[in-house]
């Protein structure tokens, strides 16, 4: 199928100057949470989420393969997309592998919690969260892009700024 994969041998195929260059984009930092098959919480701090459709409502999670929540989501799980607030920076490095923890250690960090009956982490405090149902991934090179059907938005009253990401550093925007 045309585009199903990615060509190889570019110039800037995995270079430090595709890097650099994407570092001058300003991007939204979320944190993407799931419940593993055991029943443990797990999540990524994502810069690449994007909102894909308003009907029906939907979002566009890119995660890499390597990740610990990647088979969660490629099970057609409910996930999470909580965008993080101006003062949530510990919360974006603990879940981006920036600090020293790991794994379910990481849930230290914010407040998560479960609303009735949802079947996602939930942060706290974070300016909105959105509770997804996964439609559909497509596999492309290292990542899976994953396609959420928006099942509720939950939205914090008490955060006033965004948290970016730019240039290899965050900023409270707003």
């Amino acid at each position: 199928m045309p585009g199903s994969t990615p060509a190889t041998g570019r110039k800037t195929s995995g270079s430090p100057r595709f890097k650099q260059g994407m570092r001058a984009l300003t991007s939204g930092v979320t944190v993407i949470g799931a419940y593993g098959p055991q029943g443990a919480p797990l999540a990524m701090t994502a810069t690449a989420v994007t909102s894909l459709t308003a009907d029906p409502p939907s979002l566009l999670v890119c995660v890499n393969r390597r990740a610990s929540i990647a088979p969660a989501l490629v099970l057609h799980a409910r996930f999470s997309v909580n965008v993080l607030a101006g003062d949530q920076i510990d919360i974006a490095k603990a879940f981006g592998g920036q600090l020293d923890v790991r794994g379910t250690g990481r849930f230290i960090y914010g407040n998560w919690r479960r609303v009735d009956d949802t079947e996602v982490p939930l942060l706290t405090g974070s300016r909105v969260s959105f509770e997804c149902e996964v439609s559909h991934v497509h596999e492309w090179a290292t990542h899976h892009i994953v396609i959420g059907s928006v099942l509720d938005v939950h939205f914090s009253h008490s955060a006033s700024q965004s948290l970016v990401y730019t240039d290899g550093k965050y900023h409270a925007v707003g």
